[in-house]
């Protein structure tokens, strides 16, 4: 039986990724989009929510329009979210649901719920301030000794900082970090073999990844970053990475240090058979 999933997302193109691996994969049953402000506004990241289930005809999946706040990552992923490409993605018939995000976890987790939690925290920290408790949590964001957005703060992390600490202290997550993600590097030959609507989305990511190699390691093919469809994965086939537990905190920036909370990390994968399965998702 196919495990319920709610994907709580910013989209964003590497979100798009990630909701379009959760889509097509009959290992879990996508219930719902919970939407957070983070690379772009909440009213855009809604809107693209929106747009993304249409193109991939699931406008059955409901989306929950949650916490606002502003807009971060316009130069990664252009000034509508989706690479100045969310016009080319088909209107979506179905509203916006008005329950109110907190709300819709306490009404909407069952025991096998698993939560993907792929753009800032301020949803499921509030959630978790309610009270409300996640039977499974898979968390991307933070870096251990890395950052993007500082020396050492990851962008879903820094953009609230205070969420991720309520997170990573009461929420018991699975944190996926950039140490992995930054390697696993969808290429130009993985673009070309997936869903065209979806590359069309990355241009303006590609351009901004080769005009700063180090978000890119210098070293690696071009393409893009999946930061959050390596998070998905895991969420739809448990053990797709491999965890270890860490004792760790949240600085007032937003960045991993060390603590006293156990949490379990990703520290690696077997990234050709993640890209595979990701590649074969993601083809239409």
């Amino acid at each position: 039986m196919a495990t319920p999933l709610i994907i709580d997302t910013d989209p964003g193109v590497d979100d798009a990724f990630a909701i379009a691996l959760a889509a097509r994969s009959p290992e879990v049953d996508l219930r719902a989009l919970t939407t957070v402000f983070g690379n772009v506004g909440l009213e855009l990241t809604t809107a693209n929510a929106l747009r993304l289930l249409a193109h991939l005809k699931r406008t059955d999946v409901p989306v929950v329009k949650g916490s606002p706040g502003p807009g971060g990552a316009a130069d990664v992923h252009g000034e509508d979210g989706l690479g100045g490409q969310a016009h080319t993605l088909p209107e979506n018939p179905e509203s916006v649901k008005s329950e109110d995000v907190v709300q819709f976890f306490a009404d909407h987790l069952t025991p096998d719920t698993v939560v993907a939690a792929i753009g800032p925290l301020t949803n499921i920290a509030k959630a978790l301030d309610a009270g409300i408790m996640f039977p499974r949590l898979v968390v991307m964001g933070g870096g251990l000794g890395i950052g993007n957005m500082t020396l050492r703060a990851e962008f879903n992390f820094w953009a609230d900082a205070e969420a991720a600490r309520t997170v990573i202290r009461k929420g018991n997550p699975i944190v996926v970090p950039l140490n992995l993600t930054q390697r696993c590097i969808a290429d130009t030959a993985f673009l070309a073999n997936v869903d065209p609507v979806l590359s069309n989305l990355t241009g303006t990511y590609r351009e901004y990844l080769a005009a700063n190699p180090d978000q890119n390691h210098s070293d690696r093919p071009e393409g893009i970053l999946v930061h959050d469809a390596v998070a998905v994965a895991e969420a739809i086939v448990p053990g797709t990475l491999q965890l270890r537990t860490h004792g760790l905190d949240i600085d007032d920036e937003g960045a991993l240090v060390e603590g006293k909370h156990q949490v379990e990390v990703a520290e690696d994968c077997d990234w050709p058979a993640l890209r595979a399965f990701m590649e074969q998702r993601l083809s239409v």
